[in-house]
């Protein structure tokens, strides 16, 4: 009796090994559903010059809406030729290809990265080679510059000597809108950034204090004249056609 019940508890034993061994290996991680288009903030524009085999150029921006829709501009340089093309486009994975450049021989594809399009080839593969960089499309902004405060530290070669809650600026991605103050009162202009540098500020708006110096109107016409930005570790600068520094400010530290 003892040697069948010690075979009974055996057979019951390996059973219930071999039923945990074989959950554990038909057991399956659950699948990753995160992609660009879930994951990404991907609505938005886009620009850059890409690589054209007859011309110097291809200046293009593209901008991609919400209801997978999007406005497609293209220049080419030189040329003077500018198309602009309007359609859906579908998703294939990270990847999002217009719907109108249905034909093998003009697909147009790019893959979705953080801030960036990459224009892949008709087949969808990837370009390489020492062109790889230059097929690709910065969105529109600069998220190591907007929605912080930068401190103003100098206007047309002066030096100013103000804080943090009277002289200053900060870029509102949301809105696209540039806040601005050099003394007393509130300046508010319409931007847009480029290629994360290219920059145009238009005629903005200020309430109406009176002010002690001229500070704020010199800033809001460095502001008008500024073309380029550029941030240097905690400095930013901003520059006009000459390239010469219009405004500097440092990052604030609050």
């Amino acid at each position: 009796m003892s040697l069948r019940f010690l075979f009974i508890i055996t057979v019951v034993l390996c059973t219930i090994l071999s039923c945990s061994s074989s959950n554990q290996t038909t057991q399956q991680s659950p699948p990753d559903h995160h992609t660009a288009q879930n994951a990404l903030d991907w609505q938005g524009t886009y620009s850059g010059i890409l690589p054209c085999a007859s011309c110097s150029g291809i200046e293009t921006e593209i901008t991609l809406n919400n209801d997978q829709t999007y406005v497609l501009t293209q220049e080419y340089l030189d040329k003077q030729n500018v198309f602009t093309s309007k359609g859906k486009f579908t998703w294939q994975n990270n990847n999002i290809q217009l719907e109108d450049s249905a034909s093998k021989d003009s697909k147009i594809i790019f893959k979705v990265e953080e801030g960036r399009l990459r224009k892949l080839d008709t087949q969808g593969n990837q370009i390489e080679g020492a062109m790889a960089d230059n097929y690709i499309l910065f969105k529109s902004g600069n998220f190591e510059i907007e929605n912080t405060k930068w401190v103003l530290s100098e206007i047309n070669g002066n030096i100013i000597k103000g804080k943090s809650e009277t002289h200053y600026l900060i870029f509102h991605s949301k809105e696209r809108r540039l806040e601005a103050k050099a003394n007393c009162n509130s300046l508010s202009f319409n931007y847009k950034i480029r290629n994360q540098q290219e920059l145009r500020v238009n005629q903005g708006m200020s309430t109406l204090m009176a002010c002690p110096d001229t500070t704020e109107l010199s800033l809001a016409k460095a502001l008008n004249k500024s073309i380029k930005i550029n941030r240097d570790a905690d400095i930013l600068s901003f520059y006009g056609k000459d390239q010469q520094v219009l405004i500097k400010c440092v990052k604030s530290q609050e």
